[in-house]
């Protein structure tokens, strides 16, 4: 089997179930490519497990991009005779992999990326399975579309980048063009505005309430399967056999106080995203802290940061009063587990909590799109103001009639996006074998 891992190293939490399954059930041995430098953290998890792992440069801009973007012609032309020969080294270097690897399946974790498409296009000419695993909550595209439009309207406004007269109306022309190139040199792809929106032919999903979204969505050429996710099974069995051992190791383990409530705060990488700026995240984060500091008890706010997003951006909750404690790396089913409140903008991790029977509250300080997701759907104390969230914070920690009724709609809310039964993991696994004893390529997997 081969896998495709993409970063942030915090997706290879979805393959490692499955690769475990696969060998100690089905006797199947599994490599994994990575196309960015894996972490320590990836790297010690695949060599304990007698994983091998290949490493490949994604393709770079080429000498094209060099002679015409320093003279050689326009700006648009760089970057399309660019687009057009990284995509003929992107397939050269999907063939070349299959060649040398010759898995009996590939698994994706999304089959729209640059090298992914290719890599499941040449598989699917081969025979091969192909199978994207969903590795994350996954809101609705209108949503993403809106976000992107956030996150590009200054250069859209900027008077300096408007087109002029003549470019937009050759515009049609060109888009024409480029696509009959792409076309003639087998280089062109029919994708869905969607995750899973390009050529693999299986499609594993988190529950039922995702199948519907891709669906809707126009994915189409796919068996769509709600299998559940893989690194839910283990929040599984910390739910069916609560520990209060574990509970208070996993504090000792991270320096976590024993003796007062815990409040966890999972941060988005909104910097990354460019939704908001340093400023705003600042006042966000010493907004929340303080209201954590005023709740009976004298909890403790830990921030879990997302893995796209850098300890030196929060340095200033240190100077905070409390201080707040940061956290890098972690497995959040442990945090989150340890904890007795949670806190995020949304996030797979508020579906994790959910799971996991903490109450939630999900803020949105700054209008953000998608950070009102789950006040649709239920289960959280949603929150648009410091003052809303103080409030929401302090009945989440200690109202029992709203955390009764905060645990009620969270077992709904899971009964649509999560198949949460601790067999997810056996569920893709067979997945995998069964695609693979149809297409007839169980003899020499790897």
């Amino acid at each position: 089997m081969l896998f495709v891992a993409r970063e942030p190293d915090e997706t290879l939490r979805t393959f490692l179930p499955v690769i475990d399954c696969l060998r100690e059930r089905h006797g199947l041995a599994s490599r994994v490519l990575f196309h960015h430098t894996p972490g320590e953290w990836a790297r010690h998890e695949l060599a304990r497990r007698c994983v091998g792992t290949r490493e490949v440069p994604l393709p770079d801009r080429g000498l094209g991009w060099a002679f015409l973007a320093h003279g050689g012609g326009s700006s648009s032309a760089a970057r399309t005779v660019d687009e057009i020969c990284r995509f003929w080294r992107a397939r050269r270097l999907a063939r070349n992999l299959l060649d040398c690897e010759r898995p009996s399946a590939v698994v994706v974790i999304q089959d729209t990326l640059l090298l992914e498409r290719f890599l499941v296009r040449q598989a699917n000419r081969l025979g091969l399975p192909t199978i994207v695993i969903q590795w994350a909550f996954s809101f609705p595209q209108a949503l993403y579309d809106r976000l992107r439009s956030i996150q590009f309207a200054q250069s859209q406004n900027d008077p300096g980048s408007a087109p002029s007269t003549l470019r937009r109306s050759l515009r049609p022309l060109t888009r024409a063009t480029y696509r009959a190139i792409l076309a003639g040199l087998g280089l062109s792809f029919d994708l869905v505005n969607s995750y899973g929106g390009g050529e693999a032919r299986i499609f594993a999903v988190m529950g039922e309430a995702f199948k519907e979204q891709y669906l809707a969505q126009g994915v189409r050429n796919k068996r769509v399967v709600v299998t559940g996710h893989p690194a839910h099974d283990a929040a599984h069995a910390r739910a069916t056999s609560p520990s209060e051992g574990e509970r208070r190791a996993t504090r000792e383990r991270y320096g976590l106080p024993l003796d007062r409530p815990l409040v966890l705060y999972a941060t988005q990488p909104v910097l990354w995203r460019r939704v908001i700026g340093p400023a705003e995240l600042r006042a966000n984060v010493t907004a929340i802290a303080d209201a954590v500091a005023r709740a009976p008890g004298m909890p403790q706010l830990v921030l879990k940061l997302h893995p796209r997003e850098r300890p030196e951006d929060y340095a200033f909750c240190e100077q905070l009063t409390p201080p707040v404690r940061l956290i890098s790396r972690a497995d959040m089913a442990d945090l989150i587990a340890a904890s007795d409140a949670f806190i995020s903008s949304s996030s797979s991790t508020v579906l994790l909590a959910m799971m996991l029977a903490r109450p939630i509250v999900t803020i949105n300080f700054n209008q953000v799109p998608h950070f009102d997701f789950f006040e649709s759907i239920g289960g959280t104390l949603h929150t648009r103001t410091p003052d809303e969230f103080g409030q929401a914070i302090e009945l989440a920690l200690g109202d029992e009639p709203t955390r009764k009724r905060l645990a009620q709609e969270q077992q709904a809310v899971l009964a649509r996006y999560a198949m949460f039964d601790g067999d997810a993991t056996e569920r893709v696994a067979g997945l995998i074998v069964e695609a693979i004893a149809e297409s007839g390529k169980l003899a020499g997997a790897a």
